[in-house]
């Protein structure tokens, strides 16, 4: 199937009225930077545009609860913001559960975020909640010495 195909066959499936089906892939396409690909068999699409893909899989048809387990995971950065560009837009009336390795992705998406150690919640809270708590980073101290001896 091409991602126009799977994109029709998912709304289909949530229960799209068929006379609206068409618009909404045309928009998610559009959404997820995806027209230029949308006839391509998606078994040929790059691994990023697969993540695409099924992002907009899940988000088709005004999905309440969207799970996605690192969707931007192996993404150039670009592609990696406009995803996040995409999620933030349309996140409104949903819940979205996500999870990644990337502290910044958690900054931008989450509303609140919980971090996890040898599968144990180990904190949670708002982002400024957590940068408060534990600080925002790490502070390097670099002090240089001569190697020649003082006379």
């Amino acid at each position: 199937l091409t991602p126009e195909d799977h994109l029709r066959l998912f709304a289909a499936f949530k229960g799209t009225e068929s006379s609206k089906i068409e618009k909404l892939v045309q928009a998610m396409l559009k959404d997820i930077d995806l027209v230029g690909q949308k006839d391509q068999l998606a078994k040929t699409l790059s691994g990023g545009q697969k993540r695409k893909l099924s992002v907009a899989i899940a988000m088709i048809r005004d999905s309440k609860v969207i799970i996605l387990d690192e969707p931007t995971s192996g993404m150039d950065t670009s592609a990696r913001r406009k995803l996040w560009e995409m999620l933030k837009r349309n996140k409104a009336g949903k819940i979205i559960i996500l999870t990644t390795h990337y502290m910044e992705e958690a900054d931008i998406l989450g509303d609140r975020i919980a971090i996890m150690a040898e599968g144990e919640v180990q904190c949670t809270g708002s982002s400024l909640f957590l940068k408060n708590r534990y600080g925002v980073g790490y502070n390097l101290v670099v002090a240089k010495s001569s190697r020649d001896e003082a006379p």
